[in-house]
C-alpha cells in the first residue's frame, strides 16, 4: 500500500516523484520545432513508488524514464518505471525493499546483487539498446519506442561486476569505455575497465586495484589514455551505526588518478597524486602527447555526503566549478584553471567531439544561489572555451532546468551547430516543459517549448537517439 512521503527536503517540491505513467501524444508547442529535430529524448531519475519513513537519499529512488519523441512537426511523451526485479518485488509487496545482496559462500565476501538495481542515472543508446545505467548494476535495457523493460543480461557472463552511468562512446570507432568501482566486494578497492564494440559485444572486462575504496562516479577518456580520477569519498561500513552512511569525504586519504594507455593491461595502471577535491562530472578529456587535459565540474568535498565525523559540508562548499586540468601523465605535474565562476554541473559537448579537442561546453548554472534553494539550476550556459566567451538563458529564480542535451544540426555540422534540449519545471505552473534553444544563441530563449500537463521529476542525465 502507497503512503504519504516522510517529510524529507529530497522529497518536496519537484524532487518529489510522480505516481503515474501517461502517454501524450501530440504536445502544444509554443514557437517553431527545427525541422531536422527528428528522433527522442530520453531523461532519467529516481522516482520512487515506496519510500522507507527513514534514510531516504535521492541518489536511491527507483528509476523512471522520461521519452519526448519528436517527428513529423510533433512531439508525444511517455514516462516508464525501470521495472528492475528490485521494482516488482517493491510492487508485489507494496512497500519499499533494501538492496539485495550476495555473499560469497567461500570468502564470506558481499556484493551486491548486480541485476537487482535501481537504473536510476543514466540512459544511452550503444549496441542497438536502450540502456538505463545506474553504477551498481550492469545496464538495463528497455525498448526505445514504448519503453518496455527488457531487463538485465544481454551481454550475458562476458560483463564482469558493475559498469558506471557515465560510459564514454568514442566517435571514431563507436566502442564504449566503462568501469565499476568496489568489485571484488563491497568496500573492496577493485575496480574494472570495460570495453563494449559498437556490436554491443564486451571486448574487455578487467579488474584492477585503485588506492583505496571509495565512490568514483565518472571517468575521462582521450584517444591515448583512459583517467580514473579517485577522490576521498571514502567507504567503511562501520560508519553505518555511527553517522549513517558509510561514505563520507575524508580528505586525509588522498586524491589520486589513474593512468592506463588504451590499448595497455590493466596491470600497467599507474597511480599519480592529484589535489584534494571532489568531481561528479567530467566535460570532455583530450591529450597531446602526454599532457592530458580535461574540463570538470570540481567541488572543495562531496556535495551531500558527510565527513568521517557526520557532518554534512557547508553551502560555499557544496557548489560546483567549471575547472580546466591539465596533467602531464609522464611527470604526474598538475594543474587547474577556473573556467566559469558560478555554481555550476551537468556538463555536456558535441559528443562528436568526444575524447579529442572540444570548443564549446554546455552547462546548467546557478548565478542565484541561496541556502534552501535545494540545489536547483535556472540556466543553461554556453561556453566558447577559445574565446572565453559565455552566453546565458536563465529560465528564472525558482524554476529548474535539467541537463542540456546537445543535437546537432547535421552529421557534418560545425562543432556546436545544433540544438540544446533541457526540461524546465515552473513552479508557478507546478508543471514542466521542454525547451528547445540553438546552441550557439542560446541567450535568445527557446526556438520552441513544449508543454507538459504534468511535472518531470529533477532527475540526471540524459541523451537523444536519432530517428532511423
Amino acid at each position: 500500500m502507497a503512503t504519504p512521503l516522510p517529510n524529507h527536503p529530497q522529497l518536496r517540491g519537484n524532487y518529489a516523484p510522480i505516481q503515474f505513467e501517461a502517454e501524450c501524444t501530440d504536445l502544444i508547442v509554443e514557437g517553431d520545432l527545427p525541422a531536422d529535430l527528428e528522433g527522442s529524448l530520453y531523461r532519467v531519475g529516481p522516482n520512487p513508488k515506496f519510500v522507507p519513513d527513514q534514510g531516504y537519499h535521492w541518489f536511491f529512488g527507483a528509476g523512471m524514464v522520461h521519452a519526448f519523441h519528436f517527428g513529423g512537426g510533433r512531439v508525444n511523451y511517455l514516462n516508464r518505471w525501470a521495472r528492475t526485479p528490485k521494482f516488482e518485488a517493491e510492487e508485489t509487496a507494496g512497500k519499499p525493499l533494501p538492496m539485495s545482496f550476495i555473499t560469497d559462500p567461500d570468502t564470506g565476501a558481499i556484493q551486491s546483487d548486480r541485476r537487482n538495481g535501481l537504473a536510476n542515472t543514466h540512459i544511452i543508446w550503444h549496441g542497438n539498446q536502450l540502456l538505463a545505467l545506474e553504477e551498481g548494476s550492469h545496464p538495463f535495457s528497455m525498448a526505445p519506442d514504448t519503453l518496455a523493460s527488457a531487463g538485465y543480461g544481454h551481454y550475458g557472463a562476458d560483463l564482469q561486476d558493475a559498469m558506471t552511468a557515465h560510459p564514454k562512446i568514442d566517435p571514431l570507432t563507436g566502442d564504449l569505455h566503462g568501469f565499476g568501482y568496489m568489485s571484488g566486494a563491497i568496500g573492496s578497492k577493485t575496480m574494472t575497465y570495460h570495453v563494449i564494440g559498437a556490436d554491443g559485444v564486451v571486448k574487455r572486462s578487467e579488474r584492477f586495484e585503485a588506492p583505496y575504496a571509495a565512490m568514483v562516479h565518472d571517468f575521462a577518456v582521450t584517444r591515448d589514455y583512459v583517467l580514473f580520477p579517485v577522490f576521498p569519498l571514502t567507504f567503511d561500513l562501520d560508519r553505518m551505526s555511527k553517522i549513517g552512511s558509510p561514505f563520507a569525504f575524508d580528505g586525509g586519504a588522498g586524491a589520486f588518478i589513474g593512468v592506463l594507455e588504451r590499448d595497455a593491461p590493466v596491470s600497467e595502471v599507474r597511480w599519480i597524486e592529484a589535489p584534494v577535491c571532489f568531481v561528479f562530472h567530467y566535460l570532455n578529456a583530450w591529450n597531446e602527447g602526454q599532457q592530458v587535459t580535461f574540463d570538470a565540474i570540481d567541488f572543495a568535498v562531496a556535495p551531500n555526503f558527510p565527513d568521517p565525523n557526520g557532518n554534512l559540508p557547508g553551502h560555499a562548499e557544496a557548489q560546483g566549478r567549471l575547472t580546466r586540468w591539465l596533467v602531464n601523465v609522464g611527470t604526474g605535474q598538475i594543474d587547474r584553471e577556473p573556467l566559469v565562476d558560478v555554481a555550476a554541473e551537468f556538463p555536456r559537448i558535441d559528443d562528436r567531439f568526444a575524447m579529442g579537442r572540444h570548443r564549446h561546453g554546455f552547462l546548467a548554472t546557478a548565478s542565484q544561489r541561496q541556502r534552501g534553494d535545494g540545489g536547483v539550476f535556472h540556466e543553461i550556459t554556453h561556453i566558447d572555451l577559445d574565446s572565453g566567451q559565455q552566453q546565458v538563458w536563465d529560465a528564472g529564480f525558482g524554476s529548474g532546468v535539467s541537463e542540456p542535451v546537445f543535437v546537432e544540426r547535421s552529421k557534418k555540422a560545425d562543432e556546436g551547430a545544433g540544438w540544446l534540449l533541457a526540461t524546465v519545471y515552473e513552479p508557478e505552473r507546478h508543471t514542466s516543459s521542454l525547451v528547445v534553444l540553438d546552441a550557439m544563441a542560446v541567450a535568445d530563449g527557446p526556438v520552441a517549448t513544449v508543454r507538459l500537463d504534468h511535472r518531470v521529476p529533477y532527475g540526471f542525465h540524459g541523451s537523444w537517439r536519432p530517428a532511423g
